[in-house]
């Protein structure tokens, strides 16, 4: 069975007849003929009931077309990425971005990679504090989207925009009968959640952590919010991420000394010393239009 003989079965089926499948496929009526009657010794079975004026296709006949249609489909989907990969095109392109920047823009442009350039496979993983930038200098992503916590050397950076970190308690936190009038002083006897750095190799670092008040520690901003929003604990969230909860009540913005909001500044980094392939270049310029 070959390739070649699942076109024609498929040819005659979607054309109508031995004839437009060949004038369809620029081969001869014979050809076609021959074709169809080989797969069919080979399958043991007739595939069309010829009685009529057009060929129709058997119960069997039926079944095998679908898959023969199938296989036609992985294999142009194989062809199709062969082609890419001798273009120069990336087999996986990775990307380490913050937790506490916004995500909307940046799958928008994961998208419109995926489109333009099928046979590259897009990786995005989340990280905390500085361990995004460790991603990217470790050489394990090929672009990072984070704050810039220290001088990063040999990195390219280009700056996207900002996102704006604030503190929170839920309208059921037992401070919240006294809202606005809450202090660092008063959030001393309750717990902060904070998300951890995942850092691996570089001392972990932290933002807006008040000193002297216990902490839980968490592993990304989901369960932060959740913890936040029953009640059992305050923290710094980014505003995008609680804009829903703030507009109806559910969680209230804190003021004052060090509860003001933190405006972190977000840019795009690559890697200096390396060069790009032709995916990774337009991603890069992709990218820097993510203005949020």
């Amino acid at each position: 069975m070959t390739l070649e003989q699942l076109r024609a079965l498929c040819a005659v089926v979607e054309t109508g007849g031995f004839h437009a499948a060949a004038e369809s496929l620029f081969r001869s009526q014979s050809a076609i003929s021959i074709a169809i009657k080989n797969l069919e010794h080979e399958l043991g079975l007739s595939l069309f009931d010829r009685a009529g004026y057009r060929p129709v296709l058997t119960t069997q006949g039926q079944v095998l077309y679908g898959k023969a249609r199938s296989l036609l489909s992985r294999s142009e989907e194989f062809s199709n990425i062969a082609s890419h990969f001798a273009q120069g095109e990336e087999s996986e392109i990775s990307i380490a971005l913050s937790a506490i920047a916004p995500v909307e823009q940046i799958l928008d442009v994961i998208k419109q990679i995926s489109e333009s350039a099928p046979a590259t496979r897009m990786s995005l993983q989340i990280e905390n504090m500085g361990g995004t930038l460790e991603r990217l200098q470790d050489r394990d992503v090929d672009f990072a989207i984070a704050e810039r916590l220290m001088p990063m050397g040999h990195l390219e950076e280009v700056r996207l925009s900002s996102t704006e970190m604030v503190s929170v308690i839920s309208a059921d936190f037992p401070l919240a009968t006294r809202y606005p009038a809450i202090g660092v002083a008063d959030l001393e006897q309750y717990v902060q959640v904070v998300v951890r750095d995942t850092s691996r190799n570089q001392p972990r670092q932290s933002a807006g952590v008040l000193e002297g008040a216990s902490q839980w520690l968490v592993n990304d901003f989901d369960m932060k919010k959740r913890m936040i929003l029953s009640g059992s604990a305050w923290g710094r969230m980014p505003r995008h991420r609680v804009a829903e909860e703030l507009a109806d009540g559910r969680l209230l913005v804190l003021s004052g000394k060090q509860l003001e909001p933190l405006k972190i500044d977000m840019y795009l980094f690559r890697r200096a010393d390396e060069p790009m392939g032709p995916v990774s270049e337009r991603l890069w310029q992709l990218l820097q239009k993510c203005k949020y």
